[in-house]
């Protein structure tokens, strides 16, 4: 406990509660980030972490090399994470509130690598808004889930098995973390989904997946959209408000089934109503010259809910 005080006193760490995926306080999904985090050892910032278990904590550092310009490392109360979107969000979105980056783009260092995260400003009528955007490759998507192990998802999440999309099988996809992606016919279906969390555990280590993510899609309107929830009982989250990942997962599916159709590169993701903490998650598919996806960008809003410094 001596090295944690010690480190807290002489860093002066700066700490911020931000929402991510909204621009409204109390929605969203919520993140810590804790500014100049150099020479923190990693037992100060699990302790950090465990101190603000409602939601995953970004740790920022300056850059160690030049091909990058800025460092983030994430921690929730039970681990390290390679990589955490809405707390991405939420850190550029801190650093670009304090002028520590610019609109346009920032080379970001975590553990997956060097990606690209872009800051950008958006006119919508007479009101701008701005919006943090992160590149993520192409997730590996698996075969379809045999129906009757879908079955046992679906009873698992206390969703009728009639409520199951009809065509669209649920998948496994893996980028980084994994997904077990399960389609439903109507967002309503969303509604009364109350998972026995136990056996999603069980289901979950027999698939070798972290999560369940349920969704519902739709091409109504000026631009298709999804609504979702996800359940991570496996990583200590019950219920995970909005999930930049797992939306990124989500597009490769829609694409690769061909919902989304030639004319259409992105859709709006929805998440968190039934947890009271409504999300928008910008999705945008890059598509090359031979019509083959080659990466997905989410993007979302966040707002600085309180600051403060923590204290020996």
């Amino acid at each position: 406990m001596q090295n944690f005080e010690i480190g807290i006193a002489e860093y002066r760490l700066r700490i911020f509660q931000v929402d991510a995926f909204t621009r409204t306080r109390f929605t969203g999904n919520p993140a810590t980030v804790v500014l100049d985090a150099d020479g923190q050892s990693d037992a100060n910032m699990a302790a950090v972490a465990r101190e603000f278990p409602h939601a995953e904590t970004a740790f920022v550092f300056a850059a160690d090399a030049p091909d990058h310009d800025v460092r983030l490392r994430f921690f929730n109360p039970r681990k390290e994470s390679l990589f955490v979107g809405h707390a991405t969000i939420a850190a550029h979105a801190v650093l670009l509130a304090l002028g520590r980056r610019s609109f346009g783009i920032s080379r970001q260092k975590s553990g997956t690598g060097i990606l690209e995260v872009a800051a950008l400003e958006k006119k919508a009528r007479n009101s701008r808004h701005t919006t943090i955007e992160f590149r993520q490759l192409v997730a590996e998507l698996e075969n379809p889930m045999p129906f009757k192990t879908t079955l046992r998802v679906a009873e698992a999440l206390r969703l009728p098995g009639a409520q199951l999309h009809e065509v669209m099988p649920a998948r496994i996809a893996r980028m980084g973390g994994s997904r077990l992606l399960v389609p439903v016919a109507e967002s309503g279906s969303l509604d009364g989904l109350a998972p026995n969390l136990e056996t999603l555990l069980a289901i979950g280590k027999e698939l070798s997946v972290d999560g369940f993510f349920a969704f519902a899609f739709r091409r109504t309107g000026a631009e298709p959209s999804t609504e979702s929830r996800m359940f991570c009982p496996a990583l200590g989250i019950p219920e995970d408000p909005v999930s930049g990942n797992a939306h990124a997962m989500l597009a490769t599916y829609l694409w690769e089934l061909g919902q989304l159709g030639k004319a259409s590169s992105s859709f709006i993701g929805r998440q968190g109503r039934q947890m009271k903490r409504p999300g928008l998650v910008s999705v945008r598919l890059e598509v090359d010259e031979d019509h083959e996806l080659i990466a997905v960008r989410i993007g979302g809003s966040a707002v600085i809910v309180s600051e403060g410094t923590l204290a020996a």
